[in-house]
Parts: structure tokens; sequence; C-alpha cells
């Protein structure tokens, strides 16, 4: 027997083995879920101004008519607002000359010296009447008014008769409200936190700037976090959980790139992340583990709306540009789609994708595959 040639036969069988072996271990590696890939389908587009079925939201529809308008989606382009359906049907629209706010349930017209601000239902009655000079506010079922003067508002009743009112002297430059609670953000840096009642339940300063000016403000469901972007010389974010009547700092950020302009702040639904907007694009938070990321997304970021599934739609302007780009859980970056246009709004609504552009209006439904 060759000793040498058993032990080449041995070292080509273990070769062998060892190839297999490692085949193996590759494909096992190898084979997992792909990732999903979003998919927008364009449904349809209905134009704004001639797909009318009222063109004056002050005149009542009848009741058949009106019923119509349970689960309509609320619009507001340029100085065009109203309601459409999902199906694509515009049930009213209205020019107006001068301002206007609107949400799903009621809206008002109103120019910057009227002492009587009617509010009229979706179907165009008239359900209440603010008898205060100001700029009403619907955020989520609740009605405040900013009063003459920019530091002082006022939380309405559903009548809109005042319930309380807050009077400052610092500007307001941000402002948040959940069933839970309101928060106000004021240029001289400093939040202040008031419950339900209006009673004032806690003041925070962020701090940590040269010039300590609030940007941007966000109040979570429960009423548990505060976030806020704020400062220019060292402009940061600052994420902070209410403690024994207190707001307690828990997270933090300097901003790379710093903005003059207002921005958004907002929580997930189910409070686990909160969103803001700031220079370099959108900024995403893990309200648990604290975890800090960023998106970078070109332009001014004007919403940022979360769908029933958790998914994040998020509207931005470069220029006569808009881009709408989605973010899945936690920070995925799963597509964007853009177009030109002189003014947009989007809105969101059971993996469907509303966008106004000029005087358009488009769905478009998303899905993963």
């Amino acid at each position: 027997m060759n000793p040498g040639l058993d032990s080449a036969k041995k070292k080509k069988r273990f070769a062998v083995i060892l190839i297999v072996v490692l085949c193996v271990v590759y494909v096992l590696c190898a084979v997992r879920p792909l990732s999903r890939e979003i998919h927008f389908i364009p449904v349809w587009t209905i134009d704004a101004y001639k797909n009318t079925k009222n063109d004056k939201l002050s005149e009542r529809l009848s009741e058949a008519d009106a019923s119509a308008f349970e689960g309509a989606i609320a619009y507001k382009m340029g100085q065009t607002a109203g309601y459409f359906t999902r199906s694509g049907i515009i049930l009213s629209s209205v020019t107006f000359p001068y301002k206007a706010v609107i949400s799903q349930s009621c809206y008002s017209l109103y120019d910057t010296h009227s002492s009587r601000i009617p509010v009229y239902s979706p179907d165009g009655a008239k359900i209440a009447e603010i008898k205060q000079t100001g700029f009403p506010y619907f955020d989520g079922g609740r009605t405040f008014q900013f009063l003459p003067g920019g530091s002082s508002f006022s939380r309405l009743s559903e009548d809109c008769s005042v319930e309380w009112t807050y009077e400052g002297f610092a500007p307001i430059t941000a402002f948040s409200s959940s069933d839970n609670g309101v928060l106000v953000g004021f240029a001289d840096g400093n939040l202040i936190l008031f419950g339900p009642d209006g009673k004032k339940e806690f003041d925070f300063a962020p701090g940590g700037s040269d010039i300590p000016v609030i940007l941007g403000a966000g109040l979570s469901a429960s009423g548990k976090y505060i976030a806020s972007v704020s400062g220019q010389g060292g402009q940061r974010f600052v994420l902070a959980e209410k403690r024994n009547g207190m707001a307690s700092a828990v997270c933090h950020k300097t901003l790379e790139k710093e903005t003059t302009k207002q921005v958004i702040v907002k929580f997930s639904r189910n409070e686990d992340y909160v969103y803001y907007s700031y220079a370099g694009g959108l900024g995403i938070v893990d309200c648990g583990t604290h975890k800090h990321s960023t998106i970078p997304i070109e332009g001014n970021i004007l919403s940022i709306q979360e769908d029933s599934d958790g998914t994040i739609f998020v509207l931005s302007r470069l220029g006569k540009n808009f881009t709408v780009s989605v973010v899945e859980p936690f920070d995925v970056y799963s597509g964007s789609f853009s177009f030109d246009a002189e003014t947009a709004f989007m809105s969101v609504r059971d993996g469907s994708l509303f966008v106004g552009h000029d005087s358009k209006i488009s769905r478009i439904d998303i899905r993963h595959k």
C-alpha cells in the first residue's frame, strides 16, 4: 500500500466534502424572503372644478345627497377647497377670496378682520359660529382659534363657544394637540403643555442652541411623549417623556443641517415612533429604544401622514417639483414619485393615496408584492 496515495485520496475526499458543506451553508443563508416591492397603481384622476356635484359648499344638499358626505375626503388646493369620495366624485367645492380651513368634519371661510366666523358641516349646513376675531384651526376633531397678536389662543367647544384661553407674550411658533392635551411652542424657546381643561401642566425648554426658538413640536396621542425641533446655532431634536408631572428629556440629537423654517413633528398613532422634518430630510426616532435614523429628502417637507398599516407618506416640495416618498417602519425607504405643479395636497386612507396637483386630484393605490 502506498501511504502517499492514501493521503492524497483522503485530502481529495475532504476537499469534496468541504465544498459540499460550504455550498449547503451558502444556499441556506441565501434562501430568505425577498423584500417586498412597493407598487403605485393609478386608479383615477378627476378635475376638481369640472366634476362638481355642488359648486357652493354653503348650499344645503338634500338629505339623500348629504349622506354621501359620510367618509368624504377633504381637500384644499390654492384658493379652492371641498370634499370628494373615494370613488372619485367631487361632492362640493368652493373658491374662497381670503382664507379657509377645512377638516373631515367641518370647514370655515374667513378673513383677518372677521368678528363672526361661520362653521359649516361638509354638506354645507351651518353648525356653529365663532364670535371673536382670529384664525380658526381644526385638529383631529378639536377646534382652536389663534388670536390677534400671535401669542394667544382659545380652545373652542363643539358649538364654537370659548372653553378656555391662554394669553401669552412670546409669539406662538409651534402647536400640537391630542385628546390628552395641547403642546405649544414659542419664539422664546419654551414649550408649554396644557391639559384638556386648559390648566398648565409644565414648562419645558429644550435649550442647547444659541437662539432658542421652537420650530416644531409634537404631542403623542396619550400625552406621554413630547418632541421638538428648536434653535438656531446648534439646532436640535429633543424627545421628552412625561414623568411625575414634568418633562424628562430621554433623547436628543444636534442636527447637521439647520433650517429657519417651521417644521413638522409627528408621532405615529401607536407612539412607537416620532417623525420630524429638518433641512436634511426626514428624521425618525424609536421612542422605546431611542434609535435615531434619517432619510434624505430634498426640499421642504409639507406633510407627513400615516396609513392604517403604519406606512408613512411624506409630501415635499423643491421649487415647482413635488415628491411623495414612502417610508415603512421603522426607517425603510420604499419608493417615491414626483410631479410638477403650482400647488398640491396629499391625503392617505386605507391603502390609497390621494394627491392633488393644481386642478386635478388622483387616487393611487399602494400595493406590496
